[in-house]
C-alpha cells in the first residue's frame, strides 16, 4: 500500500503537537503488513528549519523536505496556503510515475496541496484535525484570518473519504463546527513513545531541586505555549492562594517568551515566587519532570493534551483541567487530578491534595505510566491507523470516480 503524507511541520521543525504526532506516527505506519501490501509512506513536508532535503527513515518511510517562500508575518495564513503549491509540485511527479492508493494530511496547513493531489488522481483522502480555529477561540472566530482557517478546515473535512481525530471532544467538535456526519469520522488517540523519554540521572534531578528549591521548596511545573488558550494565567491566578496555604511553593514555567507574563505575576504580588525559564529542550523537560513535585496543565482549549503524557511517562504527578481531550487522558483521583476550566480556586485546591497525601500520588503515578504502556504505545495507534487505511482503500475500489 502506498501512501502519501503531507504534514506542514517534521523534524527539526516541530512547532507543537501536530509536529511531534507525525514524527512518531509516520515511522509506527512504515512496512505494516495490509491486505494491500506493506505500507510504503512518501512523507511531503517543509523545510522551515532546515534537515535534509530527502532522508530515507526506513525502507518503507522516505522524508522529502521542500523549500516553501518565507511566511509573511502580516498575511501569514494566505502566505502558508501559497506555500503549499511546493508541496504540490513536489509530491506530483512522484505520484504521477506510480500511484499512491491513499492521502493522508494533518491538519488545515496543507490542505490545499492535499485536495489538489486527490483530485489530480482521484485517490482517497484522509485528514486529521489536530485542533480547530473555532475551539482555539472558544467558538469565536475574532479576525479574517481566523475566519480563513475555519473555512479550510471545513474543506479539509468535506474533501476527506476519512477524518480522524484524537479524541472524542474532538470528533464532538468537528461534528459541531463543519457538520461532518458522525461515522465519517474516527478516534485514534495520540500517543507517547516511551523509549524517545530522555534520561535523568539522580545527580541531574538534585542538581534541579538544589538550583530550584534550595530549602526545600515544593516545585510546580508549566510547561507549554504561551498563549491564551494554554491558561498560564490561571495558575498564576492560583498562587496567591496556593501560598498562603504553602508558602515554601516555587512555579517554574517553562515556554518560549514566557517573561511576557512577569506583570502579570508582579500585580499578584507572587514574582518572588515564579521563575521563567524560557525555552527548555526535551531533555531539560524530562528532567523537570522527575524533578517537580507536580505538573500543572490548566488548560481552557485542549484537543487532547500530549503534554499531560509527557509528564506521566516521567512519574509526575499531573494535575489539569478538566476540558477538551485532556480531560479523556486525565482521569480524576485515577491517573492525576483534574480541575474546573479557568478557577484559580479549583487549582489551589488540587495542589493541596497532592501535598497532603504522597501514598495517593503515588497511586496515581504508577496507574498512569501503565495506561500510557497499554493505551498510548504508538504500536497500537500505528495498527488502528493501518486498519483505517485498508477500509478506505478498499471502499475507493468498489466505487466509481
Amino acid at each position: 500500500m502506498r501512501v502519501l503524507m503531507l504534514s506542514w511541520e517534521f523534524p527539526p521543525y516541530v512547532v507543537g503537537g501536530m509536529g511531534k504526532h507525525v514524527a512518531e506516527l509516520a515511522p509506527a505506519l512504515g512496512g505494516l503488513e495490509t491486505p494491500d501490501g506493506p505500507i510504503q509512506i512518501d512523507l511531503v513536508t517543509t523545510r522551515m528549519n532546515g534537515g535534509p532535503s530527502t532522508e530515507q527513515l526506513s525502507e518503507a518511510v522516505k522524508v522529502h523536505r521542500v523549500e516553501t517562500p518565507a511566511l509573511d508575518p502580516a498575511d501569514l495564513v494566505n502566505s502558508v496556503i501559497s506555500g503549499n503549491q511546493a508541496l504540490i509540485d513536489l509530491a506530483m511527479p512522484i505520484g504521477d510515475s506510480r500511484a499512491y492508493d491513499l492521502i493522508h494530511i494533518h491538519d488545515w496547513l496543507v490542505t490545499k496541496a492535499g485536495v489538489a493531489l486527490k483530485h489530480r488522481w482521484k485517490t482517497p483522502l484522509v485528514t486529521t484535525i489536530h485542533a480547530t480555529e473555532k475551539g482555539r477561540h472558544r467558538g469565536h472566530i475574532p479576525d479574517q484570518s481566523s475566519h480563513q482557517i475555519d473555512r479550510t478546515e471545513w474543506r479539509s473535512c468535506f474533501e476527506a473519504w476519512r477524518v480522524i481525530a484524537c479524541s472524542n471532544f474532538m470528533k464532538q467538535e468537528i461534528q459541531n463546527y463543519f457538520a461532518v456526519p458522525g461515522d465519517k469520522i474516527s478516534v485514534i488517540v495520540n500517543g507517547l513513545n516511551l523509549n524517545a523519554q530522555e534520561a535523568c540521572t539522580t545527580e541531574q534531578m538534585e542538581a534541579l531541586r538544589s538550583l530550584y528549591a534550595p530549602n526545600g521548596e515544593r516545585l510546580l511545573l508549566f510547561v507549554g505555549r504561551i498563549v491564551h488558550e494554554k491558561g498560564l494565567q490561571v495558575l498564576l491566578r492560583a498562587m496567591p492562594r496556593i501560598l498562603a496555604e504553602h508558602p515554601a511553593t516555587r512555579l517554574l514555567v517553562a515556554g518560549k517568551n514566557g517573561a511576557a507574563m512577569w506583570p502579570l505575576a508582579f500585580e499578584l504580588g507572587v514574582e518572588q515566587s515564579v521563575i521563567f525559564l524560557d525555552y527548555v529542550t526535551n531533555a531539560q523537560r524530562d528532567c523537570l519532570y522527575r524533578a517537580v513535585d507536580v505538573a500543572v496543565f490548566p488548560s481552557l482549549y485542549e484537543p487532547f493534551g500530549i503534554v499531560a503524557l509527557e509528564a506521566m511517562a516521567s512519574n509526575c504527578n499531573v494535575i489539569a483541567s478538566s476540558v477538551g481531550g485532556i480531560g479523556e487522558v486525565v482521569h480524576h483521583q485515577h491517573n492525576g487530578l483534574t480541575v474546573y476550566p479557568d478557577d484559580p480556586l479549583s487549582i489551589a485546591w488540587a495542589v493541596g491534595q497532592v501535598f497532603a497525601d504522597p501514598a495517593a500520588a503515588a497511586r496515581r503515578r504508577k496507574t498512569a505510566l501503565q495506561e500510557i504502556k497499554t493505551i498510548y504505545n504508538w504500536e497500537n495507534i500505528a495498527r488502528q491507523t493501518a486498519t483505517l487505511y485498508t477500509q478506505v482503500v478498499a471502499e475507493r475500489r468498489n466505487t466509481d470516480w
